[in-house]
């Protein structure tokens, strides 16, 4: 069962990151590469996602040091809705920024196990609807892949998959600066 608690402290962590990620890029982002999600302390009703990361990425991103990651949305009768927003600081040179819409197909997966623990997983199908990346063409498809560990000590995975030129903005996030929710009417999915 999703918890207040678990809700209120992904609600917080995304407002707080959100506030540090616009004051960090703003004079990075270029007008047209502009995050429309805001912080929010709610979730769509019904079959919804969300997830929040902050940190380096723990597969190989040559030269970043920190990124952010976040998005939430629905998935219901196999369908997946919602925005995405990734921000790559490297070590030196303009921020990378991407969003992603999602859109298309959405495969739950109940009952799994992944990083030793039970939970659930979430594959979206997404597009990129904005990015200063320019390898990184708009419209280019990928995928998105959530784990959301059951119970408390949550231990979350949020893996981003791209092809083409967008393969720099290939990354998983897990470890305590993850938080991740797949839910039904506020419950989690068993």
């Amino acid at each position: 069962m999703i918890t207040a608690r678990k809700l209120a402290t992904l609600s917080a962590l995304g407002a707080t990151v959100l506030a540090g990620l616009a004051s960090i890029s703003q004079g990075a982002q270029s007008a047209a590469v502009k995050c429309p999600l805001k912080a929010s302390s709610t979730l769509p009703g019904g079959e919804a996602w969300a997830f929040t990361a902050t940190g380096v990425p723990v597969s190989p991103h040559a030269g970043i040091k920190s990124a952010y990651v976040h998005g939430r949305g629905t998935w219901t009768h196999g369908r997946g809705a919602g925005t995405i927003c990734s921000a790559d600081m490297p070590a030196s040179g303009a921020a990378r920024d991407i969003v992603l819409s999602v859109g298309g197909s959405a495969r739950v997966s109940p009952g799994i196990t992944q990083l030793g623990r039970k939970g659930v997983g979430l594959t979206l199908s997404v597009k990129v609807s904005a990015s200063d990346d320019p390898a990184c063409a708009l419209g280019t498809r990928g995928s998105v892949t959530i784990f959301a560990s059951y119970f408390q000590g949550h231990h979350d995975r949020v893996q981003l998959h791209f092809v083409a030129g967008c393969t720099a903005e290939n990354a998983t996030f897990q470890g305590p600066q993850l938080h991740a929710l797949i839910a039904r009417e506020g419950r989690q999915v068993n």
